[in-house]
């Protein structure tokens, strides 16, 4: 095909020499091929690059899927990448940007206007962008790190996790986050819209919401009842089924970075601060060790026996439950736990046994035996520890749905309509000024092969909307009590288009 280039020459002059000179694509392995065929592309066209190795403009076929550009048997990660737009000029129909990353460039030239601002926008929705503080402007702190933003020109509201940069053991760690909310989507992972940088900090941008640390809900006094603790400790478990199946693990589950969704009319929460290394097998693990809490680290690992996985991941389940199970409030505000002591939860089973309603115990949170066993298997040796599939169907869940059938059937008539109570939770100052944050899950339903942990969940939605609030909590935690856990949402086409995850990366 005969191309004429004269129209782009325009655009050279504005162009470094040592653009053309260094390029950030890298060889694809041919093991990736076939899984990157079989996700729905982005987008997918004709256009023209510069090629370092031919040192000649080529029109070639670009295909765009979720973090990826895919060129011949060559890909870039965009997570990695600025993007720079390059001077236009209408009048020749010449358009261009820059994308650069740390190993070199890739200049693309768009055929015609058209075909630029359909590429450009989603290209910039998974590169780092600049300027952040020339078109948001700061407006409050809701926690540590978590600020309400607003857009300068068209006055939405999001929320930021603003980075210190200054903080370089941790860039890499970011990084790799980044490149997993980039590549999966799940209603536990934060929804990443943009990423900014600047010569300060990374500014990672959501949708809008409010949220609390767990860590500070209980310090301020949050007493869960056992349908909220069960379906937090639930909800975890399924995040790590999502994330198996994408061969990942999140590598850091504690209660500081257990975000609850305080807008939503159901308890939602979100998984943060991952630690995931994509190239653990290579690079020794003080990078992890150093960004994990030392309580929080499975003693497999602590020995040198094993690497940071699924495994490790539902030890640290095993902590946070331990953690909610034994919490009483103290001046201290962190969340170590100095020492797992069996003892106390053969001591708890023995209390259980003795208590009747009139009696105070020291552990508010400490429901039944068979929460209790689960505990036990979440931090047992990685050998005896529990599987994910068997912990999702443990019976402390299915105790929790044969104890609530009966009290929901005598209340039955007495219930007002789910519709009533979405519309009184949907009724407030936030939600009429604020989007319903859109949730795009995993192809497959969390719970498909477990119907009876699907109708227990039912049970639990009922329990939450039947309960008074109680006057233990804090007032600031009475819509927490309004709470229900979410387990189905509707699957969407954009779905497919994260089937190929982060294997590639």
């Amino acid at each position: 095909m005969n191309i004429d280039f004269s129209r782009i020459f325009n655009l050279i002059s504005e162009i470094p020499t040592q653009v053309f000179k260094q390029t950030c694509l890298t060889k694809l392995p041919e093991k990736q091929i076939d899984e990157i065929n079989k996700t729905i592309p982005i987008l997918k066209s004709h256009l023209i690059i510069y090629s370092s190795i031919q040192e000649s403009f080529i029109n070639i076929s670009v295909l765009f899927i979720p973090n990826l550009l895919v060129i011949a048997d060559q890909y870039l990660v965009l997570s990695n990448c600025k993007i720079t737009k390059l001077k236009q000029y209408s009048k020749f129909d010449a358009y261009a940007i820059q994308l650069s990353s740390s190993t070199g460039h890739l200049l693309l030239f768009f055929n015609h206007k058209q075909q630029y601002l359909e590429w450009v926008p989603k290209l910039k929705s998974f590169c780092k962008l600049n300027n952040f503080t020339n078109k948001f402007c700061l407006l409050e702190q809701i926690i540590k790190d978590y600020y309400i933003i607003q857009h300068k020109k068209t006055k939405k509201f999001y929320t930021s996790y603003v980075h210190s940069i200054r903080a370089t053991s941790q860039i890499d760690i970011l990084n790799s986050e980044i490149q997993t909310l980039r590549s999966i989507k799940h209603p536990s992972l934060l929804d990443l819209k943009w990423v900014y940088e600047d010569n300060h900090y990374i500014y990672l941008i959501f949708d809008y919401f409010r949220c609390e640390k767990l860590l500070d809900l209980l310090n301020q006094g949050l007493i869960l009842d056992q349908t909220q603790l069960a379906s937090i400790i639930l909800q975890l478990l399924q995040s790590l089924k999502f994330l198996r199946k994408n061969n990942i693990y999140h590598g850091n589950i504690t209660p500081s970075n257990i975000l609850i969704n305080t807008q939503s009319s159901f308890l939602q929460l979100f998984l943060v601060n991952m630690a995931f290394i994509s190239s653990i097998d290579q690079e020794p693990l003080d990078q992890y060790l150093s960004n994990v809490h030392e309580s929080y680290i499975a003693p497999e690992i602590k020995q040198s026996n094993a690497k940071p996985s699924i495994d490790s991941d539902l030890y640290q389940i095993g902590i946070v439950l331990y953690y909610l199970t034994f919490f009483v409030h103290h001046k201290k505000k962190d969340e170590r736990v100095d020492r797992i002591q069996f003892e106390l939860i053969d001591k708890a089973e023995e209390h259980l046994s003795q208590l009747d309603k009139n009696n105070q115990y020291k552990y508010k949170m400490v429901y039944c035996a068979s929460q209790l066993d689960l505990l036990r298997r979440l931090l047992d040796k990685k050998d005896n520890r529990i599987k994910l599939e068997e912990a999702i169907k443990h019976h402390w869940f299915i105790n929790i749905k044969q104890k609530l059938k009966p009290k929901v059937e005598r209340r039955k008539q007495h219930l007002p309509s789910l519709k009533t109570i979405i519309e009184l939770c949907e009724y407030n100052e936030f939600s009429k000024k604020f989007e319903k944050q859109q949730k795009i899950i995993d192809e497959d339903s969390v719970l498909e092969e477990n119907i009876f942990i699907q109708d227990l969940m039912q049970q639990l939605e009922k329990n939450q909307q039947s309960k008074r609030p109680s006057k233990e909590n804090h007032e600031k935690l009475r819509m927490f009590e309004q709470f229900k856990t979410q387990i189905e949402c509707e699957k969407t086409s954009q779905e497919k288009q994260f089937v190929f995850s982060k294997s590639i990366l």
